[in-house]
């Protein structure tokens, strides 16, 4: 499979539209741009699209399902990622007889630079024989490629919900500047648990705003607790290895 017989279609941030070949598109370009189609809004339509913000890279992102909503969660708390866009582009070519044409769900740049290319699907659908067809084509050329290639139905509905619940700390530039610190520095033991945690707020702090500064600490990854488990004021949480107090 040559990858100039592939033609790929992006836009940039400015809106511009680049037609180049799968060969020469470069992910830390096609990254920052916007998507190449915004998933359709109509009456009666069973998937649910919508927008929603990352804090990887401090942008709004298009999703066009739940389940692609779900996967755009994980890539915002994962620390190895730093590039996240959805819908990034539109392939095209020859897969044998027939001629393929497919948009993506996501495309994830790492802090090592490697790529990985996501298409979101529901379980039910990963054995018909057009939807097989259209990731194995994606796969090979992923591999052409040297990117990672993933297909995702569903991630750990735990992890999920604590994700969420972790998310109202991944705004920290809105708390007011003192508290981030103080949480930090009342923080200082190696382990806790969050019940403890929460109790250390200093009686002038309020609660709900304390309540982020700490979550926010975990979702930056300074404080660590497993994602398995449900969230209570049990929950252990240990001090990530390397960050100091």
């Amino acid at each position: 499979m040559g990858g100039r017989e592939v033609f790929l279609r992006y836009c940039t941030v400015a809106g511009d539209e680049v037609a180049t070949t799968w060969e020469e598109a470069r992910a830390d370009l096609i990254v920052e741009g916007l998507p190449i189609r915004v998933p359709p809004t109509y009456r009666g339509q069973r998937s649910y699209p919508g927008l929603f913000w990352a804090a990887t890279n401090d942008r709004t992102l298009v999703y066009e399902s739940l389940l692609e909503l779900d996967r755009l969660w994980l890539a915002d708390h994962d620390p190895s990622v730093e590039g996240i866009c959805t819908q990034p582009f539109q392939i095209t070519g020859r897969d044998g007889d027939s001629r393929r044409a497919h948009v993506p769900d996501l495309l994830l740049v790492h802090s090592d630079r490697t790529v990985t290319l996501v298409d979101v699907k529901p379980a039910a659908f990963l054995e018909k024989p057009r939807v097989r067809a259209q990731f194995d084509w994606t796969r090979a050329l992923c591999r052409s490629k040297g990117w990672r290639y993933e297909i995702f139905s569903g991630g750990n509905p735990t992890v999920l919900r604590n994700l969420k619940l972790l998310a109202v700390g991944r705004r920290p530039d809105r708390l007011p500047d003192e508290y981030l610190a103080e949480a930090r520095a009342r923080l200082d033991e190696a382990e806790s648990t969050l019940g403890k945690m929460l109790a250390l707020r200093p009686v002038s702090y309020e609660e709900s705003l304390w309540r982020v500064a700490v979550f926010a600490l975990v979702w930056v990854g300074e404080f660590t607790f497993d994602l398995r488990q449900p969230v209570n004021a049990e929950t252990l949480l240990r001090r990530t290895a390397g960050v100091l107090a």
